[in-house]
């Protein structure tokens, strides 16, 4: 609500633009409702700031060093998803990330990431699809990089276990 107060957004203008209804917003920005990646990522990207400084901040911030109990992430528990902050702030040029589906999860929405991605399935089995109708498969040990593409990619565990994957996204720049 904070980030779209401050750009004088009304929630029928972020309803437009973002394609999430109102009523669903007024229920995400009141905490009545968990919100997916992907609305999530669309309402990043309209306000102009990074899922990153939507999380809190780590007890013991550190410019080179990320430790395992002070990771800042995000749980997307009508998705059954974890994000975890792999990479400390600062003037990198990539974004790492630890994603761990629960079995059988899936991403409801496509991600728009103009960046190119590499991922890396630590454990389990993920199907990336993307909205041009490609997908890809990958088992543990597997790895892929690709750009998304104007309609997005989404990920989905096939696997009955826990699937974890790094997920390295490069920057246009450096912050």
């Amino acid at each position: 609500r904070r980030a779209r107060n401050a750009r004088g957004l009304s929630l029928a203008q972020v309803a437009e633009a973002t394609g999430v209804s109102r009523s669903l917003l007024s229920l995400i920005e009141t905490g009545r409702s968990d919100i997916t990646i992907g609305r999530l990522s669309r309402l990043a990207r309209l306000y102009d700031i990074r899922l990153a400084d939507l999380v809190p901040e780590p007890r013991h911030p550190d410019l080179l060093v990320v430790r395992a109990d002070d990771r800042r992430g995000v749980h997307y528990q009508t998705e059954g998803i974890d994000v975890e902050i792999l990479m400390p702030e600062g003037p990198h040029a990539l974004q790492a990330l630890l994603t761990t589906l629960s079995p059988r999860a899936s991403m409801k929405d496509f991600i728009v990431q103009p960046n190119e991605i590499f991922i890396l399935v630590l454990e389990g089995k993920v199907r990336t699809e993307f909205a041009d109708g490609r997908d890809i498969v990958l088992d543990a040990g597997d790895s892929a990089a690709f750009v998304s593409g104007e309609g997005g990619h989404r990920h989905t565990n096939l696997s009955d276990e826990t699937t974890r994957l790094v997920v390295v996204i490069s920057r246009t720049q450096p912050r």
